[in-house]
């Protein structure tokens, strides 16, 4: 029997594959989601939970196992507020390495997924309505980061926080005497550090030791000393000292005195025997809730006959639900309590999320392989316009150089006859042949330059002083011109990279052009100075007659002149050398008002350099 052996495609990786993209592009990308969506929605998100955590007394913490939980979920909360800020400001720093971007995001996504993972055991593990809040982070991380690896990695460990939450939240449910409630009890809103009236267990004997101290009791002194003028009144009433309203009254004192500063002191407390609990809270210097929490545990030890260290005000909640447990039946693996009393399978939430992060994913490579689609097309359409322009260019220099060809053979077939009629003046024919070699010889130097791509060296230019010499060439100093340059250079030009022949040409040909269509009077002027998105612009105008509209479509295209000995050859060279460098070049024009030559060069093309 055969032995089936089951391999990997070899087409899967690289069917899955995408390309890792620029980092400048890839931060700018990340940046843009952070700054514009989820900066405003975390810091709204942070204020809600702050005060959920914090203020609301939602969370009824019914163990010590559950006031662990919740003191490690606000301490967690710190932290991530914190680490929050400082990343928010490594974001906003326009000098941080693009590079760390990504990985910046990467950890906030992770104590992102920590924090709700935290709030799911606050709120009913496996059945919390926060599991909606997953998918959203989920699709969150595929916008923010672009790169196959972390994102998914990140995603997945969503669903492990999701799955980690809720056992967690089943294992401290499960803890013998608690109850882990999320939300208020039903009409009991107290918080874990408060008294409640069921908790005086013995009323009687606590007004006793309250209306007269023991001699040695510091403790009964000090309480005595915080309560108010009307339960004074009432303790000293022996009659009020059983009624509601004196104990409630004694609640409340006893309430404020927990939720204030520490009432620890060694005198004091010196004949009172303290619990490990109070003692592990005194080692940790504890502050806020568990200040309180030390109050009340102080005040349960100096006096465990009269205030009981359990919570009795939840002692008939307790019992109901554990009663209600035994009653039913245990769910299935797989399957989680919700809200409503009714079964929903964990695994299935689990699988949505994983479909989510895939869906997420899969999206991303069909949009991406869309765009390579696109970009294939458009580069083949640019290389069918290419051939279709190299033929028309073939086509115009054969017909440029053809007429001049045929003058010159006009020319020698009348030089012949006149060296058979014994003629001696050949001067006319002479000069023809010239003035047609000359121009054959300029049409192809500039067509040699046309069709120059990037043969040459690329150097470091600078800007300032390739225009300067530009200038120069088309107007030197000895010609008697009366055109006016006006120069308009930004300060801290940064230094380009290009060949230096390329970005000559460019300039010289606009400048040429320019004061030809003066006529060697009136005025140029000449722009550089930084554009918008990291550009740099060049302009160079004039006020001359202008260029008519009807031309401006075809001013670019080779051999399209209105001078009477051009070629036509110059603005396509300007086009051409700017477009090498992937920067643009367009032009303005109004009849009567002159034109206007603008250069637009990306950033790939210069250097940026920092004082």
């Amino acid at each position: 029997m055969n032995t089936i052996h089951w391999q990997r495609p070899k087409w899967l990786p690289q069917f899955l594959a995408m390309p890792v993209p620029e980092p400048a592009l890839q931060a700018s990308r990340i940046l843009a989601m952070q700054r514009n969506i989820m900066l405003p929605v975390r810091a709204m998100v942070t204020i809600v939970v702050f005060y959920y955590l914090f203020y609301s007394h939602w969370i009824v913490a019914a163990s010590e196992t559950e006031v662990l939980v919740l003191e490690t979920l606000q301490k967690f909360f710190i932290f991530y507020v914190v680490f929050n800020i400082i990343a928010t400001v490594l974001l906003l720093l326009k000098r941080f390495p693009p590079r760390w971007v990504q990985w910046v995001v990467f950890t906030v996504g992770l104590t992102d997924g920590l924090l709700l993972g935290g709030l799911m055991l606050e709120t009913n593990g496996f059945g919390s309505v926060l599991y909606w809040v997953f998918p959203g982070l989920i699709v969150v991380n595929a916008l923010s980061i672009p790169l196959a690896t972390p994102q998914i990695v990140l995603n997945l460990s969503l669903s492990a926080f999701y799955l980690g939450a809720g056992w967690l939240f089943i294992a401290v449910s499960e803890l013998p005497s608690t109850i882990y409630q999320s939300g208020p009890l039903p009409s009991l809103h107290h918080s874990p550090t408060r008294f409640s009236a069921a908790d005086i267990v013995d009323l009687k004997t606590l007004a006793g030791r309250l209306a007269q101290p023991p001699e040695h009791d510091e403790v009964s002194k000090f309480v005595d000393s915080q309560l108010s003028s009307t339960t004074r009144m009432m303790l000293a009433n022996p009659p009020d000292r059983t009624n509601a309203v004196f104990l409630q009254a004694l609640v409340d004192d006893l309430n404020k005195i927990v939720s204030g500063t520490n009432i620890y002191d060694a005198h004091r407390f010196a004949g009172v025997k303290l619990s490990s609990e109070a003692s592990l809270l005194l080692n940790q210097k504890p502050s806020g809730f568990s200040q309180s929490r030390l109050n009340r545990k102080l005040l349960q030890d100096a006096y465990p006959h009269e205030i009981s260290s359990k919570r009795n005000w939840m002692v008939e909640e307790v019992k109901r639900e554990q009663q209600e447990q035994k009653e039913q039946q245990q769910p299935p693996w797989g399957e989680v309590a919700s809200v409503e009393g009714a079964t929903e399978p964990f695994i299935l939430r689990v699988v949505i999320l994983w479909m989510v992060t895939a869906s997420c994913y899969g999206v991303q490579l069909l949009t991406f392989r869309e765009r390579v689609s696109m970009e294939e097309e458009r580069k083949s359409a640019a290389r069918n316009d290419e051939l279709k322009a190299a033929g028309r260019l073939a086509a115009e220099i054969a017909h440029q150089l053809k007429n001049p060809l045929g003058i010159i053979n006009n020319a020698v077939y009348s030089l012949e006859r006149g060296l058979k009629d014994g003629k001696k003046d050949f001067n006319l024919q002479m000069q023809i042949m010239r003035e047609e070699i000359e121009r054959s010889d300029r049409i192809l130097t500039q067509l040699m330059g046309y069709a120059q791509l990037s043969e040459g060296r690329v150097e470091k230019l600078d800007l300032q002083d390739e225009l300067d010499h530009a200038i120069k060439e088309v107007f030197p100093p000895g010609a008697s011109y009366e055109t006016k340059v006006h120069r308009d250079y930004a300060a801290n030009l940064p230094a380009m990279l290009m060949q230096r022949n390329h970005l000559l040409v460019v300039l010289v040909n606009l400048l040429q052009n320019a004061r030809e269509a003066l006529e060697q009077r009136g005025n140029i002027y000449v722009h550089a100075h930084y554009g918008d998105n990291n550009t740099l612009q060049i302009t160079i105008e004039d006020d001359g007659p202008g260029i008519p509209f009807e031309r401006l479509d075809k001013i670019f295209e080779a051999y399209v002149t209105t001078k009477e000995k051009g070629t036509g050859l110059g603005l396509a060279i300007v086009k051409h050398n700017v477009e090498l460098y992937g920067g643009a070049v367009r032009v303005e024009s109004t009849l009567g008002k002159g034109a206007r030559f603008i250069l637009i060069f990306p950033a790939k093309t210069f250097i940026v350099t920092t004082a």
